[in-house]
């Protein structure tokens, strides 16, 4: 079976083969679930209620919230602070938020906002199941949910109904089992960030005990002022986006939320900088960068150990 549709502002496909019938609606219903409680784009959703509330006032989140957001603080740290999901405000001033920006923001506001953002920005408690912003800050998970909305639906295929045969992809991330069911690998293509319609390079599912992969890139989503084109990879430090520079990593795990994540704080480091952390974390990281008008591919060392 093939399933389509559309969430969290971008599509899905699910490959199944199965003898299940109408499995659209738990399917959907799995990645809805996600939608409804981390979409900033919805004002009733759990990150909303998080980012409305009071500064140290507790809020009731659910155990789903609590891992997603304990994965993205524990990446923040060791990342020192370039993967952050508490910029939200810093996202919605440069207008890559639910509401778009015409012009640049005040370089005030963004003083402000970079005095804000921190690893230490939001406290959890993990036993009440709660969180509270300790400053004037908002949660985005746009750099982790997609990536935590395919894992459960995995979870739901593979280990509630024992589906052993199946791929899933959520606006561009994927999560496969290591076979098809005629025991041939998925073929996984990654495409030229200088020409996204053409692959540059495939992975195969097999050559892994089990394959999710993310890719970030700053050259998907820009915006322009004055002329000016920013990528909408947003580094929290100096506060403003990356400059625009044709480049992606593609990133390898046994779970789409960590390649999710780890994908996104790579691609706002420097290049070397994010090597030097793909190999220290032994993470399986593709690096694709234009140099002298051409592509170039660096693979990680944990990558260089995979069969290609």
């Amino acid at each position: 079976q093939r399933i389509e549709g559309s969430i969290m502002g971008t599509t899905y496909n699910v490959i199944v083969f199965s003898e299940y019938d109408n499995l659209e609606q738990s399917i959907y219903d799995s990645f809805n679930s996600v939608n409804l409680s981390m979409s900033t784009y919805l004002n009733d959703s759990l990150i909303n209620r998080v980012n409305y509330s009071d500064i140290n006032e507790w809020v009731n989140v659910s155990h789903d919230f609590i891992e997603v957001l304990r994965y993205a603080v524990d990446t923040c740290i060791k990342s020192k602070g370039l993967y952050d999901v508490s910029i939200g405000k810093l996202v919605d001033s440069w207008g890559f938020g639910p509401l778009e920006k015409n012009q640049k923001p005040p370089p005030k506001d963004i003083q402000y906002l970079k005095t804000q953002v921190g690893c230490d920005s939001i406290e959890i408690n993990d036993e009440a199941s709660a969180v509270k912003r300790k400053r004037d800050v908002a949660l985005d998970f746009s750099s982790i949910a997609k990536g935590f909305a395919i894992d459960k639906v995995y979870k739901h295929l593979f280990s509630e109904l024992n589906i052993e045969n199946l791929f899933i992809e959520l606006g561009g991330e994927i999560r496969t089992t290591k076979h098809k069911i005629d025991r041939t690998p998925w073929k996984i293509g990654v495409v030229n960030p200088s020409e996204p319609d053409k692959i540059i390079h495939s992975f195969i599912s097999s050559n892994h005990d089990s394959f999710a992969m993310a890719t970030s890139g700053d050259y998907r989503n820009i915006r322009i002022f004055n002329e000016e084109e920013y990528s909408h990879t947003i580094n929290p430090i100096v506060g403003s986006p990356n400059n625009l520079s044709r480049k992606s990593v593609s990133v390898i795990s046994d779970n789409a939320m960590i390649a999710d994540a780890l994908a996104t704080a790579l691609n706002v480091m420097e290049l070397e900088a994010a090597m030097d952390y793909a190999n220290k974390y032994e993470i399986k990281a593709l690096f694709i960068y234009e140099q002298d008008s051409k592509p170039n591919l660096l693979f990680s060392k944990e990558l260089q150990k995979v069969k290609m």
